[in-house]
């Protein structure tokens, strides 16, 4: 995974912490929009989330967050590095067949609000709330490793599934699958110096012989889509409500991560 942070060479500075926007969103009235699209959130992690009371997003344990609805929508490079909810939730994903290159900046799930991951998953730089994971074996049949994933919300299950659905792909796809290139990874997303879904333990990156991403474009910031990526295997993953990053703008077609109310 170093390889593949020093690929950014001109990386913005780390945002200091991950607080939430200083806009309150209760002061907004949430757009109708907004609100189911917030539904769907409460929806997506019922062990977690208990509701929206006045603008807020309510966990299960009392904690209130500023959602951000009815916030305007900001330009992509702002939501990405300081999102709220309601932000991360704006950009539609759809599953299935990539019919077309995803438009500029259309990259459903790489915005994300820092503090809502952090509480849901844990912090991996705080031994206190460190995410809880287990080990699984990746492609077992084919190529045995080890990898490391977090069991909230039954992350490590719901890959377990996909894995045996991928060992009845043809041997020509599973190609593309092995060795994988990390799942845990206690890092920050290069471009934008906030938490990689890699350090939840909710992600993981399939092999990158056969892998594009959009940082290894020459020249850089080209950004002409690549993908090589059978469909089977976005498939067996979207079944299981993981997004595929070869779905973005900025592609990633060797990353996968675990986002139910994206992909319902």
């Amino acid at each position: 995974m170093a390889s593949r942070r020093a690929l950014i060479a001109a990386a913005l500075p780390a945002l200091a912490g991950c607080a939430a926007p200083a806009i309150r969103a209760s002061a907004a009235a949430p757009r109708d929009e907004d609100a189911a699209r917030l539904a769907r959130l409460v929806a997506a992690y019922p062990a977690h989330l208990r509701g929206m009371e006045g603008g807020e997003l309510v966990w299960a344990d009392g904690t209130r967050m500023p959602s951000g609805a009815g916030l305007p929508a900001r330009p992509f490079e702002a939501m990405l590095r300081d999102a709220t909810i309601a932000d991360q939730l704006r950009q539609d994903y759809a599953p299935g067949p990539l019919r077309e290159t995803p438009p500029p900046d259309h990259s459903p799930g790489r915005i994300r609000h820092a503090s809502f991951f952090r509480k849901l998953y844990g912090d991996c730089r705080d031994p206190r709330t460190a995410p809880p994971l287990t080990r699984i074996t990746w492609m077992p049949r084919t190529r045995p490793q080890a990898i490391s994933v977090t069991t909230v919300n039954d992350v490590h299950l719901r890959l377990a599934r996909v894995i045996e659905a991928l060992e009845a792909l043809p041997d020509a796809a599973k190609a593309f699958l092995v060795p994988s290139a990390g799942t845990f990874n206690c890092r920050d997303v290069a471009d934008t110096g906030l938490p990689s879904m890699h350090a939840s333990g909710a992600a993981i990156d399939i092999g990158t012989r056969g892998s594009d991403y959009w940082a290894w474009s020459r020249p850089r910031g080209a950004m002409a889509h690549r993908n090589r990526i059978p469909g089977e295997i976005v498939e067996a993953f979207e079944a299981e409500r993981f997004i595929w990053g070869g779905k973005w703008w900025h592609y990633d077609t060797m990353h996968f991560e675990y986002r139910p109310e994206l992909i319902g």
